[in-house]
C-alpha cells in the first residue's frame, strides 16, 4: 500500500511541475487551454522573457538566473569579467563607463537557445558629491516602507560608495533612533530622515513610514478552535494524511488534523495555497502526541500554509533539503519538535526556507549530527525575504571537529550577500549547539539577531558578508568551554549593542567575546563575493564581557585593518585576562565612555605588544565584585549592558515539552 501511495504522490507531483510550466492560451470559444509546451516552445518563451533592468545604468550586482521553476538552465557568459562577471558581480571604473555583452544560454533536454544583452556598467562618479547622490537615488529602507515589526534597522552604511548614514525620527514614540518600532493598535506614520555623508559632503533624505497595527498578528498556538478554520479534515493514519494534502484539493481555511499515532514514511508536497484570512493548516490535534517516522518530510509549494505540533523522530529526510521545506510566501512552521531526525552518514538540512514572510517559532530542534546547516534560509536572488525565527530551542548540535557546512543556521551565502535579507532572530535558545564556528552565519545584509541565549556553544555568532546586521540583547553564557565566543564580523555597518558575554575562553586569532576582523579589500571598496570584506563604520555599544581570556580581538588574520571603529560605553571585567588583543590596530578606533577593569589592557598574545591606553578605555586594573542577578548573570547598575532575559526551555521551543 505504501509504494502505491509513494507512486501516486509522485504522479501528484509531476502534474503540479507540469501544469506550472504550461503556456496559458485564449481559444475562440473563451475555454483555457491548458496543453503543455514543447521544449522548444518552453525554452524559446522563456529566452523571450529574458531581462536585465537598468541595462543602461548598471551600478551594483545584478541577478543573473541560472534555472527555472520549469527547470530550463541558463549559462552565461560575459565579453568583460572584469566589468561584470557571469555571476553578476559587477566592479565599476574610476574613469569610464564600461560597456558589456552578456549572453544567456537555455537549455532543456537537447533543445538550446541563446539570447545576449549589452549593458553599460556606470563608472563610480569623480564627485563626491555625486557618489552620495548615487547612494541616496539607489537607497530602499524597506519593502514598501510599511513595517509590520518591532524592530527595524537604521543601516549606517549605504550599499555602494562606502557613505554613512545618521537618522533622525519625526516621532522617537513610533520609531526612535535605534530602530525600535512601538506599534499599536492603530496605524502609524513617521517621517525618518537619513543624513548621507561622505568626506565634508552632506545630503539629507526624508522616508515616510507606515507602521501595522497590532491586530493582524498571529495566535500563539494552533488549536481545533482557531477561527481562521473553515473546514476540518480528520486523519488516522498514513493513507488518510496522504489522500487529504496530495490526492485532494485543499482549500483557503481547510485543516487536516491529525489524529494521535505514528505516521510512518510521509512525503507530503502541499501545492495549495490559503490566504491570509484563511491559511490551509496542517497540525496535530493534541501536540505531542503525533510522531513522524520513517523516510519522511513535508515540503510546502504553496502561500498561507501552517505546520504545527508535530514530532519528527526515529526516521531521516528523504532528501538534503530537510525535514521540512517552505517554498512559497507567508507560510508559518510552529510548535514541533525535531529530533534526531538523520542517517549519521549523510548531510542533511533539516529547514529550509524560500520564498518570503514565514515564520519558524515555538519548535525544539534536538540532537543533529550530521552535516548541513540546521536552518537555512535560501536566497536566490536579490529580493529581500522578511522571516521571522523566534522563540526556538536549538540544542545539541554535535561538534564536527572543525569541519564547514554544519552552522545551526545560515541566512543566504555570499552570492547574493550585498542585498538585504530583512531576516529577524529572536528570543531563541541555543544550548550546547557546536557545529562549527558559525552558530549563526549572517550572509546577507540587515539580519537582526537580537535577545537570544547561547548556552555551552562552542562558535560565535558571525557577520560573515553583507552590511548593516544587528546583533543586540543576547545572552552568551559559554561556560569556559575551549573556543567558545561571543560574536564577530566583517563588513561594514554593524551595530553590536547591549549584549552579555561570560567566560569566553579562546586563544585564537578568530575567536573571542567580540571579534571585529580585518578584511582583503579597503573600505568601500568591492573584492570577490565569499572574500572577507573589511570591517567598517561599526558601533559596538554597551556590552558587558566579564570573565573572559579574549575580551575584544581587532584585526585578526587579514591585511586591511578595520576602519571606523566605535567602542561606546561597554563594560569589561576580567580578573584573569588582560582586556584588548590587537592583531592590528583599527584605523580610527574612537573609545568612549567605556569601563574596562583586567589585568593589562593591552592583550600581548595579539602581534601589537605595545599601545598607549586611550582617555575613553577608563581602564583600571583594580578588579570589581560583580554580583549575579536572578538570572544568574554579573550585570552593573550603571555600566554596560542592561535589561537582560536568560532563556531557558520553559519560555522557549515547543510548549508541550518538558
Amino acid at each position: 500500500m505504501k509504494k502505491i501511495l509513494s507512486v501516486i504522490c509522485a504522479l501528484a507531483l509531476l502534474v503540479t511541475l507540469v501544469a506550472c510550466g504550461t503556456d496559458t492560451k485564449e481559444p475562440d470559444d473563451g475555454q483555457m487551454n491548458h496543453e503543455p509546451l514543447t521544449n522548444f516552445e518552453l525554452v524559446k518563451k522563456t529566452a523571450d522573457e529574458l531581462s536585465i533592468p537598468n541595462a543602461e545604468e548598471i551600478r551594483k550586482n545584478i541577478y543573473l538566473p541560472k534555472s527555472t521553476k520549469d527547470e530550463v538552465m541558463i549559462v552565461w557568459t560575459t565579453s568583460n569579467a572584469k566589468a561584470i562577471t557571469p555571476e553578476g558581480y559587477v566592479t565599476r571604473s574610476t574613469t569610464s563607463d564600461q560597456a558589456v555583452t552578456l549572453t544567456a544560454t537555455l537549455s532543456f533536454g537537447s533543445t538550446v537557445e541563446r539570447r545576449s544583452f549589452d549593458v553599460n556598467v556606470k563608472q563610480i562618479p569623480s564627485s563626491i558629491e555625486a557618489q552620495v547622490q548615487e547612494s541616496i537615488q539607489d537607497f530602499i529602507l524597506y519593502e514598501n516602507n510599511y513595517v509590520d515589526r518591532d524592530i527595524l534597522i537604521l543601516p549606517r552604511t549605504s550599499d555602494i560608495n562606502g557613505v554613512y548614514i545618521e537618522w533622525q525620527s519625526s516621532n522617537t514614540g513610533i520609531i526612535d533612533l535605534d530602530g525600535n518600532v512601538y506599534r499599536t493598535q492603530e496605524e502609524q506614520k513617521v517621517t525618518l530622515t537619513g543624513s548621507f555623508i561622505k568626506e565634508d559632503v552632506k545630503l539629507e533624505k526624508e522616508i515616510e513610514v507606515t507602521v501595522g497595527s497590532t491586530v493582524d498578528d498571529e495566535p500563539e498556538l494552533i488549536t481545533e478552535s482557531d477561527p481562521r478554520i473553515l473546514n476540518k479534515i480528520y486523519v488516522k493514519n498514513t493513507e488518510e494524511l496522504l489522500k487529504a494534502c496530495v490526492i485532494d484539493d485543499l482549500k483557503p481555511g481547510d485543516a487536516v488534523i491529525l489524529e494521535d499515532g505514528k505516521y510512518d514514511e510521509i512525503t507530503l508536497y502541499i501545492t495549495d495555497s490559503g490566504t491570509f484570512e484563511h491559511p490551509i493548516f496542517l497540525f496535530a490535534k493534541n501536540p505531542g502526541k503525533v510522531t513522524i517516522t520513517g523516510e519522511s518530510r513535508v515540503d510546502v509549494v504553496a502561500d498561507y500554509v501552517t505546520v504545527a505540533n508535530l514530532t519528527f523522530q526515529e526516521g531521516y529526510p528523504t532528501t538534503d533539503s530537510g525535514v521540512v521545506s517552505l517554498n512559497g510566501d507567508y507560510c508559518r512552521f510552529t510548535n514541533n519538535h525535531i529530533k534526531n531526525f538523520e542517517l549519521s552518514t549523510y548531510d542533511y538540512k533539516w529547514v529550509s526556507l524560500t520564498g518570503t514572510h514565514h515564520s519558524i517559532d515555538r519548535n525544539t530542534f534536538d540532537g543533529k549530527s550530521t552535516g548541513g546547516s540546521l536552518l537555512t534560509v535560501w536566497r536566490n536572488d536579490l529580493s529581500s525575504q522578511y522571516h521571522h525565527i523566534y522563540k526556538n530551542v536549538f540544542k545539541n548540535f554535535a561538534d564536527a571537529g572543525g569541519a564547514n557546512g554544519y552552522e545551526t543556521m545560515r541566512i543566504g551565502t555570499s552570492t547574493y550577500s550585498q542585498t538585504d535579507s530583512h531576516v529577524l532572530i529572536e528570543d531563541n535558545l541555543f544550548e550546547k549547539v557546536s557545529g562549527e564556528i558559525e552558530i549563526i552565519s549572517i550572509k546577507s545584509g540587515r539580519t537582526i539577531v537580537r535577545g537570544n541565549t547561547f548556552k555551552e556553544c562552542v562558535g560565535l555568532v558571525t557577520c560573515r558578508h553583507g552590511k548593516n546586521d544587528l546583533i543586540e540583547n543576547n545572552v552568551f553564557l559559554c561556560g569556559g568551554i575551549n573556543d567558545t565566543g561571543g560574536i564577530r564580523m566583517y563588513d561594514s555597518g554593524h551595530i553590536i549593542r547591549n549584549n552579555y558575554i561570560e567566560n569566553a575562553n579562546s586563544s585564537s586569532n578568530t575567536r573571542a567575546g567580540i571579534v571585529v576582523h580585518s578584511g582583503v579589500n579597503e573600505a568601500g571598496t568591492t573584492t570577490t563575493m565569499n572574500l572577507q570584506w573589511i570591517p567598517f563604520n561599526i558601533l559596538i555599544q554597551n556590552n558587558t564581557i566579564v570573565d573572559s581570556r579574549q575580551s575584544i580581538l581587532f584585526c585578526g588574520k587579514y591585511t586591511y585593518p578595520a576602519k571606523d571603529v566605535q567602542l561606546d560605553g561597554n563594560l569589561i571585567v576580567t580578573a584573569e585576562w588582560a582586556a584588548i588583543r590587537f592583531d592590528k590596530v583599527p584605523e580610527n578606533l574612537s573609545l568612549t565612555e567605556n569601563h574596562i577593569f583586567a589585568t593589562a589592557y593591552l592583550d600581548t598574545t595579539g602581534v601589537v605588544k605595545e599601545i598607549d591606553v586611550p582617555a575613553g578605555a577608563n581602564f583600571s586594573t583594580e578588579i570589581p565584585t560583580l554580583t549575579p542577578n536572578a538570572a544568574g548573570i554579573k550585570l552593573h547598575d550603571t555600566m554596560g549592558a542592561k535589561n537582560l532575559v536568560v532563556l531557558t526551555s520553559g519560555n522557549a521551543g515547543a510548549n508541550w515539552l518538558e
